[in-house]
C-alpha cells in the first residue's frame, strides 16, 4: 500500500521511508524471537511519538487553503485587451491566468506559452502585434495548456497527486484552481502552480 501511495504522490519519500521502517519494527516485535518471554525489539517512547505524529499527518492532512497564501488573483475575460495581460506578466511575474467568461464561469487557462506562441505568429505576419483581445491569443493555446478545478477541501497530498498526474498526452497540468466546490461557475479562491510544490511538500514533510 505504501508503494502504491508513493507512486501516486499521496505520501512523501520521507513518509514512505518511515512507514517501511515502522513496519520492520512491528514485524520484529510480532514475529521475532522472544527471550525469556519478551520480544527482542521494543519501540522506544520517541519512536512511538514519531508514529503518532505521522499518523496525525496522514489522517488529518492540511488543506491547500490552510497552507498557501494567495496573492491577489489576476483573472481575465476573453474580451480583455491583450495589453492588460502583457502588463500583468511584466508587473506581477505571473505565467498562468484563469479566463472567466462574462457570466462568471471558468473558460480556460491562458499561459505564458500561449502568449509566446501568439507573439511569434503575429510578428511573423507583418512585424506587428495585431491581436486585440485575450480571445485572439487563446487561438494559439494548446490542449495541454490546462488547469484542474478542485474544491477548497482538497488536501495537500491530494493536490500533489493531481499536479503529478499526466493527461492522455503525457502532459502535467499547468495549474490547479481552487473554488468553493470545484465548479466551473465559481470564482477562484486560490491558484496553485508548480512553484508552490516545495511549500506543499514542506507542509507534509515528516
Amino acid at each position: 500500500m505504501v508503494r502504491q501511495l508513493a507512486k501516486r504522490n499521496q505520501v512523501t519519500r520521507s513518509q514512505s521511508d518511515a512507514l517501511h521502517a515502522f513496519a520492520d519494527l512491528r514485524n520484529a516485535i510480532s514475529h521475532g524471537e522472544y527471550r525469556s518471554g519478551n520480544p527482542i525489539a521494543d519501540p522506544r517512547p520517541d519512536i512511538v511519538e514519531e508514529i503518532r505524529r505521522l499518523r496525525d499527518i496522514l489522517l488529518a492532512a492540511p488543506t491547500l487553503v490552510s497552507v498557501l497564501r494567495q496573492n491577489p488573483i489576476v483573472r481575465f475575460s476573453p474580451d480583455t485587451p491583450v495589453h492588460d495581460v502583457l502588463s500583468a506578466i511584466r508587473e506581477k511575474g505571473y505565467s498562468q491566468f484563469p479566463i472567466y467568461d462574462d457570466g462568471g464561469s471558468y473558460h480556460r487557462l491562458l499561459t505564458a506559452r500561449s502568449v509566446a506562441r501568439w507573439i511569434a505568429h503575429d510578428l511573423a505576419d507583418n512585424g506587428q502585434l495585431d491581436a486585440a483581445t485575450v480571445a485572439d491569443v487563446l487561438r494559439f493555446a494548446e490542449p495541454h495548456d490546462r488547469a484542474v478545478l478542485v474544491p477548497r477541501t482538497t488536501t495537500v497530498p491530494e493536490a500533489l497527486e493531481i499536479l503529478g498526474t499526466r493527461d492522455s498526452g503525457g502532459q502535467l497540468p499547468d495549474a490547479m484552481i481552487v473554488t468553493e466546490h470545484g465548479k466551473r461557475e465559481q470564482l477562484p479562491l486560490l491558484i496553485v502552480v508548480a512553484a508552490d510544490i516545495p511549500a506543499l511538500l514542506d507542509a507534509v514533510e515528516f
